[in-house]
């Protein structure tokens, strides 16, 4: 049964929140050869203006596709994450991420379509930050299978 036109639009907030580590930065910053000194020391953060060291700009994509995996169990949508494939990303960064920072993410199924069997979705998603400011804006189309093949 193909995907219902009818949930464009649906909206979904992440019921958790995803607490920024320092470890988590460094160890991230690492895995993608990124030495820049201030994802690893408080002095270089500081130098830049900032009061804790900062997370490499796609740093909250694992985040984001925990949130995204459970809106698509939110909305009943039954592709799987071994089962997508991702055609188009954009990011929009507002402020960068920090050690310590409580982010929470809210998703919204911007368009759906069907082609060559395969669903197409458009989610869009905002992350924001413990004092309610927007830290990133970002979209992410994707195809999947929903039905049997």
């Amino acid at each position: 049964m193909a995907l219902s036109p009818d949930i464009v639009g649906l909206t979904y907030t992440y019921p958790d929140c995803f607490v920024v580590g320092r470890e988590s930065i460094r160890q991230y910053a690492k895995a993608v050869k990124n030495d820049d000194p201030a994802y690893f020391d408080d002095h270089a953060a500081a130098a830049l203006g900032h009061d804790a060291i900062l997370a490499p700009l796609t740093f909250i994509a694992i985040f984001g596709l925990k949130a995204q995996l459970a809106f698509f169990e939110h909305a009943n949508i039954p592709i799987t994450e071994e089962k997508v494939v991702q055609s188009e990303q954009g990011l929009k960064m507002m402020r960068p991420i920090k050690a310590g920072d409580r982010l929470y993410c809210h998703i919204r199924l911007d368009s759906l379509r069907r082609s060559f069997g395969a669903d197409v979705l458009t989610i869009r998603s905002r992350i924001t930050n413990q004092d309610g400011d927007t830290v990133q804006e970002d979209y992410t189309t994707m195809a999947g299978r929903s039905e049997p093949e």
